[in-house]
């Protein structure tokens, strides 16, 4: 969304709407398997970390200690969720 320049850029606008209806898609078909608050709380981690990592990597953007170690602590619960028994 960021490089869609507030939806003026239509190549980037549309590739970002294209990813929150994937993003909606593949929740939906978790949500089959997993009950709500598990696949939520994966979606919402996974997506987290996807963007931050994308961020770095994209836009360049630099991360401290402290942000670090967070995401860090997201893929620690998003592993624990996905060994959880259900």
């Amino acid at each position: 969304m960021k490089l869609s320049n507030g939806f003026q850029q239509k190549y980037y606008a549309l590739l970002a709407i294209i990813s929150y209806a994937a993003s909606f898609i593949f929740l939906t078909l978790a949500l089959k398997q997993l009950p709500a608050g598990i696949a939520n709380a994966i979606w919402a981690g996974a997506s987290t970390l996807l963007v931050a990592v994308a961020g770095i990597y994209i836009f360049n953007e630099k991360l401290n200690w402290l942000q670090i170690l967070s995401m860090l602590l997201i893929m620690v619960e998003l592993i624990g969720l996905n060994f959880q028994k259900v």
